[in-house]
């Protein structure tokens, strides 16, 4: 192993003060908790902990292979995530070339053999900047290694303007059964306020083209506390939604960065704001929907697997391909660089593109069941405790009695079971179970990650 570079962690998930941490219930806390633990050790990460025996009890062997593309065509004002723009699909012609290299350095340590692989993911940026015909070998190789049959689940994510209907029936051959667009709204003048290069014409054909072409679920973004949205208008475009026929729906409130601090005046409140998520579930409900995890819904036979095991507890293992992408394997969380030209002369040593990462603490093991796992709603107490041979009750008891006092949680013998009025605090109720050395630190900073390399990395043959 090369010697690692010494990275200064807080520059990855920053360490702030509590106060601009965590908000307090009733007042929703607006930090979406994706990934957990943090990185908060203060010693540089070794990537070899990745291959070793884990320090922690692992619950689940069920694996995601994400493959991220940090690559767009143009940057949609609101997004705040870390992404490179380019001229056309050209640029990008040898990214797949490395990430098939990335993938045989993990078989080469024997990863893709221990797991369950349950699901693909290709995802951005616009993972649909890739060409149909790389996606289609990556698919290829992934079963080959993984030696997975057709049963797994393979998503596409991509941008309603970047594919046709040859584009879709390409990767549907392929095997691709799974595709997901970041419709937002069917109202042109959202759109163009919010200064997104779609139309509703390109929203409604996309998602025509993807259930023509007999994809097994076609999921769509959806944005509410929109400008000047009411709550009918909200219900309104909802229905636009389940009209057209998709499977899935992820239903996001409008977030505003700084760029677009203009239009905040123009958003609803918080109270329309809870009155639009509470319109949205009650709707899912009436139509049997699953609230999968927040903010997922889907038709009872179209539940994501990815998010299954990304977040519900227990959770499984994410191995993430590609520059900016993030895996927790084997007891390990970590970060690729964010920069696709060092990603790919990483790659073309033989090296594994790491930025920096943090291997569980018992502690981290504990806290990340439930503080992801609530995003699912659902806790099993019974498997908490066989594998970590203390009660979720004893463990946590002030938080637990602080959560049911405010009616964000139930408990019974079975399970913790966030509430219909929980839902809407799913981020509260989530740091309330971070542990002392993850409390304070903020999720990866997405854009502000740009560029990020290590000083050295690890080589594997």
């Amino acid at each position: 192993m090369m010697n690692m570079h010494l990275l200064k962690n807080n520059a990855y998930t920053p360490f702030v003060s509590e106060q601009e941490w965590k908000k307090s219930y009733p007042e929703v806390d607006r930090e979406y908790i994706w990934t957990y633990p943090l990185i908060h050790g203060p010693n540089p990460f070794n990537p070899q902990r990745i291959f070793r025996a884990p320090s922690v009890p692992i619950i689940s062997n069920d694996l995601v292979i994400y493959i991220h593309l940090p690559a767009c065509l143009f940057r949609c004002p609101m997004c705040p995530f870390y992404v490179e723009l380019v001229n056309s699909r050209e640029d990008l012609k040898t990214y797949a070339d490395s990430i098939i290299r990335e993938l045989k350095l993990y078989a080469f340590m024997g990863v893709l053999d221990k797991y369950n692989l349950k699901a693909i993911y290709f995802g951005g940026g616009t993972a649909t900047l890739f060409y149909p015909q790389d996606i289609a070998r990556i698919i290829k190789i992934i079963k080959e290694l993984s030696h997975a049959d057709d049963t797994i689940e393979i998503t596409v994510e991509g941008h309603p303007c970047t594919v046709d209907y040859d584009y879709l029936s390409t990767i549907y051959d392929a095997g691709v059964n799974r595709v997901s667009f970041g419709i937002q709204s069917f109202q042109d003048k959202t759109l163009k306020i919010l200064g997104l290069r779609q139309t509703e014409d390109d929203n409604r054909r996309v998602l025509k083209d993807a259930l023509k072409v007999g994809f097994q679920t076609v999921s769509a973004d959806m944005l509410y506390r929109t400008p000047n949205q009411t709550l009918n208008t909200c219900r309104e475009e909802l229905k636009k939604f389940f009209d057209i026929g998709i499977h899935s729906l992820s239903a996001y409130s409008l977030e505003l960065s700084v760029r677009e601090g203009y239009l905040q005046k123009l958003q609803p409140d918080e109270e329309e704001d809870i009155e639009m998520f509470y319109a949205i579930n009650d709707e899912m409900s009436a139509r049997k929907w699953f609230h999968t995890a927040q903010p997922d819904y889907s038709h009872p036979d179209h539940v994501s697997k990815e998010t299954i095991v990304t977040w519900r507890a227990p959770q499984g293992h994410t191995l993430g391909l590609g520059a900016g992408a993030c895996s927790s394997l084997n007891g390990n969380t970590y970060f690729n660089v964010h920069d696709m030209g060092e990603y790919n002369n990483v790659i073309a040593e033989n090296c594994l593109p790491i930025l920096t990462g943090q291997t569980f603490t018992l502690d981290d093991a504990i806290t990340r069941y439930i503080v992801l796992g609530v995003r699912c709603f659902v806790i099993n107490r019974k498997v908490f405790f066989k594998h970590f041979g203390k009660d979720i009750v004893d463990l946590f008891s002030k938080e637990l009695i602080y959560l049911q006092e405010n009616g964000l949680i139930q408990i019974d013998e079975q399970n913790l079971l966030v509430t219909r009025k929980g839902k809407y605090y799913v981020d509260n109720i989530s740091k309330i179970f971070y542990s002392k050395e993850n409390r304070c630190h903020l999720q990866p900073w997405g854009e502000k990650m740009k560029g990020a390399v290590a000083g050295s990395y690890l080589k594997i043959k």
